[in-house]
């Protein structure tokens, strides 16, 4: 999927919105929790007149194999459609994940990029943070290598129960390690590569970076990340989503329900 150089329209006049990103629906070890989160999705709407999926919502590498992922990926697509029937606007920014999930599915990306402004005048920048300019970044290496190792993966985690179990004591906590050092090297990279992006801008949302600190600051610019859905063997992913509403951006995190929360980071 390519898209031109020019980015989605403004939209102006927000005043409330949910931003989620990194699902990453058809993992199966995740897919207990994707769908007890989908099901309860529509609780942390609110009022919000703008929804924002900000990337890697569907997984590139596994597919969507799964009967069960199948539904779960239907099942958004409908809360989709019905959140645009009730006049809301709904906006999927491709992540590195969707740009190649090797089927058509019923809910795609439209966009790399939205900018949007605040009813308050903030200048509002959102992108999933794989890639910062229109053109696509050569994933091919990675890809080959996640297409190689995680069907396997995906094979035993979502067939066996007992071996769920195990995730939080093994390979959970080798894909943490890999994704801290992932966040760090992304975290250090971040402002020179996004900084043609936030001239003028008050405020950037991103996604891809599951780990580390879930808001920050770029010179005069602010930072939030958008959340992630992934395990919860993944350390330090207990932001889920974002949400601005009152003026203000907040985490959104599970605890038998959505809620709001600031952790100091």
């Amino acid at each position: 999927m390519c898209y031109g150089s020019s980015v989605m329209a403004l939209l102006e006049g927000v005043r409330s919105a949910l931003f989620f990103s990194d699902v990453h629906l058809g993992w199966s070890v995740c897919s207990r929790h994707h769908a007890l989160w989908i099901e309860r999705l529509p609780e942390a709407l609110d009022d919000a007149d703008l929804v924002v999926m900000n990337g890697d919502i569907i997984d590139g590498f596994r597919r969507v194999q799964r009967p069960a992922d199948r539904e779960l990926v239907a099942r958004l697509a409908e809360l989709v459609a019905g959140w645009r029937a009730e006049g809301r606007r709904v906006v999927y920014i491709e992540g590195n994940h969707d740009a190649d999930t090797g089927a058509d599915h019923p809910i795609e990306p439209e966009d790399w990029m939205l900018a949007f402004e605040t009813a308050r005048g903030e200048r509002v920048r959102v992108l999933h943070g794989h890639r910062f300019a229109p053109s696509h970044a050569s994933w091919a290496p990675y890809d080959r290598l996640g297409s190689a190792i995680l069907p396997l993966e995906n094979f035993v985690y979502g067939r066996v129960e007992a071996l769920q179990g195990l995730y939080s004591l093994g390979p959970g906590w080798l894909v943490a390690g890999i994704g801290s050092v992932e966040c760090l090297l992304a975290r250090r990279g971040l402002p020179s590569r996004v900084a043609p992006l936030i001239r003028g801008v008050d405020v950037l949302l991103h996604g891809h970076i599951h780990y580390g600190p879930g808001r920050g600051q770029i010179g005069d610019v602010a930072t939030w990340r958008t959340g992630s859905w992934v395990s919860p063997g993944h350390l330090g992913s207990i932001d889920r989503m974002l949400r601005y509403r009152g003026g203000r951006f907040e985490r959104i995190g599970w605890a038998d329900g959505w809620r709001a929360y600031d952790d100091g980071r």
